[in-house]
């Protein structure tokens, strides 16, 4: 057993790897019996405690040395500390033991986390924190609607065959326990898809609140999912803005600048009275850590039509909510998802709509109405298809969009109220 007469940071640092393994030096002195400093092959050197407890002996690492770790008279007075603990206790207490309870209550504390409080994490640490989704609200909804029956489950008890029970129950409904339970296919895959993103998280390293995401392997619930194709011609236009207007409020406005501008729900819905500048260019605030991202979120300069909606539902008075479309308890935002949808359903008589059809409207409709691929890529947010050559322009096209987006509001006046275009708000 190789011994030092008194180990320091240079000879610490000076120590051989050996060929393999590791080596452990020891320290010979009385004050400091059994701190040493273990190399390993590959460089690696941490300091270490052996002694004796329970019948037994145990080697402890007390940290990595180096200029980020410990320096060798800290970790001898940390030795020293240690080696009291276990004399004063007669070895009842020793860091071995401290360690293996404190693993025990962390695998115990894991072991009852629930899948609420797990994907409460997941969305601050992952969603928000790590990927600045703005999709993070609208996932966070999905988990929690969708995983109502595991709430309060303890996460590791919500296993494949248990997920696969909750998938198929949402794709082919419920009718003999609900008849109001109708299929809803294009849910379930979505829902599949939250599951193996918010699983693969558990799993994965740093966080490990499950040894492996259930979801591996399991197939999509429904392999009939087609890309959505549906646009509103002129008269469906016309109902749904009435719609808009018998739903009224914060809801009907929303609704009104979706049809306006074509951005994506979850973008809209962010939308705060501070990105609307003087000129009436909403310039969403964007993520600065990131230079490219899938789902663009480009500023437009609102045209009078939005600007007429906007003006009718802004605050007259200071507001503490910074948000344009703001939900109904304090402090929230407007959910546009199902029950706005079924409202703007049996308003207008189209059984069909849904909000992101608005989005294949804009495009469509611009593109009838002569505007350029490039102008409606920055319009809804696209990733422009122009090769190479995109990354070399900068130009930022806001009168090219406001006469797009001014030419699509004068549009849909004409067609809503072709004889009174300036009453309509």
């Amino acid at each position: 057993m190789p011994k030092l007469k008194k180990l320091t940071d240079k000879i610490a640092s000076e120590l051989p790897a050996p060929p393999k393994g590791n080596k452990i030096w020891y320290e010979d002195r009385d004050d400091a019996r059994g701190f040493g400093i273990r190399v390993t092959a590959s460089g690696a050197r941490s300091f270490i405690l052996r002694y004796v407890a329970e019948y037994r002996e145990y080697r402890y690492t007390i940290g990595l040395f180096g200029p980020d770790g410990w320096k060798t008279e800290r970790a001898r007075r940390e030795a020293q500390r240690l080696m009291a603990m276990v004399r004063l206790s007669n070895g009842k207490e020793h860091p071995m033991a401290s360690r293996r309870q404190s693993l025990s209550e962390h695998k115990a504390q894991r072991e009852a986390e629930t899948y609420r409080q797990a994907v409460e994490e997941y969305i601050k640490r992952e969603q928000i924190g790590r990927k600045r989704n703005a999709t993070a609200d609208q996932v966070e909804r999905g988990l929690l609607a969708e995983g109502k029956p595991w709430l309060d489950l303890p996460l590791n008890e919500i296993s494949d065959e248990v997920i696969f029970r909750r998938l198929e129950e949402i794709r082919d409904g419920d009718p003999r326990s609900d008849p109001a339970l109708k299929p809803r296919p294009y849910l379930a895959n979505r829902f599949h898809a939250y599951l193996s993103t918010f699983f693969k998280w558990c799993a994965s390293p740093g966080i490990k609140k499950l040894p492996a995401s259930p979801m591996l392997g399991m197939p999509k619930p429904w392999d009939g999912e087609e890309a959505r194709s549906r646009f509103f011609n002129d008269d469906e236009l016309k109902v749904l803005w009435q719609a808009a207007d018998t739903i009224g409020g914060v809801a009907g406005a929303y609704v009104k600048l979706a049809m306006l501008t074509g951005k994506r729900r979850s973008a809209l819905v962010a939308m705060q009275w501070a990105d609307i500048d003087d000129d009436w260019v909403w310039a969403p605030e964007t993520d600065n850590r990131r230079r490219k991202r899938n789902k663009r979120l480009h500023g437009i300069p609102l045209p009078r039509l939005a600007q007429r909606i906007l003006t009718g539902i802004r605050p007259k008075e200071f507001s503490d909510n910074p948000d344009v479309f703001p939900g109904r308890e304090r402090g929230t935002r407007l959910h546009p998802g199902s029950t706005l949808q079924n409202k703007v359903r049996k308003a207008s008589g189209v059984d069909d709509f849904f909000m992101h059809a608005l989005r294949h409207t804009v495009e469509t409709r611009l593109a009838e109405l002569g505007v350029q691929p490039h102008i409606r890529d920055l319009v809804l947010d696209h990733a422009p298809a122009r090769g190479s050559g995109a990354g070399y322009d900068h130009y930022h096209y806001k009168n090219e969009m406001r006469e797009a987006l001014e030419t699509w509001a004068a549009h849909i006046e004409q067609v809503v109220a072709s004889d009174g275009v300036k009453v309509l708000r």
